[in-house]
């Protein structure tokens, strides 16, 4: 039996076949539509509450439960595919990888780094509030000393022999077995070495001579200015008249002898006598194979040429810088030559230069500790 009300507001009470058809109210005699089932519509609310038997309201009235007309929703196979889901989960996981990223790089990581883990860690407890002291920065730099001599040379003894251009072949010969004149390279109990080593020669105590030599057709020779001109001087000329060649074309040092040697091939070779050692004290000897290039006067050498075109880059030598320019002042360098000089000291530890009163002085640097002197080398006769 269906129960509805008519439009007048009287109960109409018809059979269950007559659902969705027409009637005419016994009241006010006009048509009245009946419900589609009207039960049934509110099955739905208690198909959780009767544990999904298929009973409905009817079955609690003590009624056979009726067909239901709704159409039954479809449930999804478990192999189906539903894409929008498949997204909506994407989503989710890369919003939270992107939230891991962030508060990992701006709250952990900082705490594995070396000032991260300093500040944790020296952080001490329920001291949270209280702020942050600045660091300050020192108002001065920390005084730094200055080795004065050889740079690259600590505490050391023995011979140290240089040569400019470096790779010259040392040797070395106790003076007392030496000749008066002439070389000692084959002669024995003579040492052999190479210049510009960095360990010094260990030799005993007394008087050495320090030989120095260079073969003629050296690469770094030829590379001078009018060398080969010179070598071809040399070649053919006498022994007397190849020493002026030599002492001519090569700027003067502290040599005893100077001198061109014919053996297989020509060498170049710079003999130094009265070389004393003494016990653990350092002893340098210093060879100058570099071209005498005349100045636009052409009474000296250019000190400025000789510096920007022969000498090593490195600086090697350290000293007073405001002292020996007191010094070169002193001896008449001119103020256009002083910057050359003090230049050429600091590369190679010596030079020589032709004062004003016409003598020639070595300005050197004393290897152990900077000091300046300035021997006087050639006379102005």
């Amino acid at each position: 039996m269906i129960e509805f009300k008519a439009a007048c507001g009287h109960t109409v009470r018809v059979k269950d076949e007559d659902a969705g058809s027409s009637v005419r109210c016994s009241y006010c005699g006009r048509s009245a539509e009946v419900p589609d089932n009207q039960s049934n519509d509110l099955d739905f609310l208690f198909e959780d509450v009767d544990g999904g038997k298929g009973e409905g309201v009817g079955a609690a009235r003590g009624k056979p439960p009726k067909p239901s007309r709704r159409r039954p929703k479809r449930r999804r196979a478990p192999g189906d595919f539903n894409p929008f889901a498949v997204v909506v989960k994407l989503c989710y996981v890369a919003l939270l990888l992107i939230v891991a990223i962030v508060g990992g790089r701006k709250f952990v990581l900082p705490l594995f780094s070396d000032s991260g883990y300093a500040q944790v860690a020296s952080k001490p407890v329920g001291d949270e509030k209280k702020p942050k002291e600045k660091r300050r920065r020192p108002t001065h730099k920390p005084r730094v000393v200055q080795k004065h001599g050889l740079i690259n040379k600590e505490n050391f003894f023995g011979l140290y022999v240089a040569s400019t251009p470096p790779g010259a072949m040392v040797y070395c010969l106790p003076q007392s077995k030496a000749p008066e004149k002439g070389r000692i390279h084959r002669l024995r109990g003579s040492r052999q070495f190479k210049a510009n080593s960095s360990t010094p020669l260990r030799l005993g105590d007394g008087i050495y001579v320090v030989e120095v030599a260079f073969p003629w057709n050296d690469a770094k020779l030829t590379e001078y200015k009018d060398y080969m001109k010179f070598r071809r001087s040399i070649e053919r000329a006498s022994d007397e008249r190849r020493r002026r060649l030599v002492d001519k074309y090569f700027l003067p040092d502290n040599a005893t002898e100077v001198f061109v040697d014919e053996d297989e091939r020509y060498y170049l070779v710079r003999q130094y006598r009265d070389v004393e050692i003494r016990d653990k004290q350092p002893t340098v000897v210093r060879a100058l194979f570099l071209p005498y290039i005349e100045d636009q006067s052409g009474r000296t050498f250019s000190i400025e040429e000789i510096v920007r075109s022969y000498l090593p880059n490195t600086i090697a030598y350290s000293f007073d810088e405001k002292h020996v320019l007191n010094e070169l002042e002193y001896h008449g360098v001119k103020k256009s030559d002083q910057p050359f000089v003090t230049d050429a000291l600091q590369r190679i530890g010596v030079i020589p230069y032709e004062t004003p009163d016409g003598q020639t002085r070595l300005f050197k640097i004393d290897l152990a500790d900077g000091g300046f002197a300035a021997p006087i080398i050639r006379d102005a006769s």
